[in-house]
């Protein structure tokens, strides 16, 4: 679960940062100022989630002797 949030999280904040791009002229500053950092902020997030859903998910339990 963490995994599939954190690809989701990265795929949020690659919208997040072309709309940022997309938006025509009188408030192209006003939505650059907004979704840029959210973009960066949830980056971290996604990229954070994803990294620990990885390690935790797919970790081979250790055989008992």
């Amino acid at each position: 679960m963490r995994t599939i949030t954190g690809a989701i999280l990265l795929l949020t904040a690659e919208q997040a940062f072309s709309h940022a791009h997309l938006v025509g002229f009188p408030l192209q500053s006003v939505a650059s100022e907004v979704l840029v950092p959210a973009s960066m902020v949830l980056a971290a997030l996604g990229t954070a989630l994803l990294v620990w859903g990885l390690l935790a998910d797919f970790r081979q339990p250790k055989p008992k002797p």
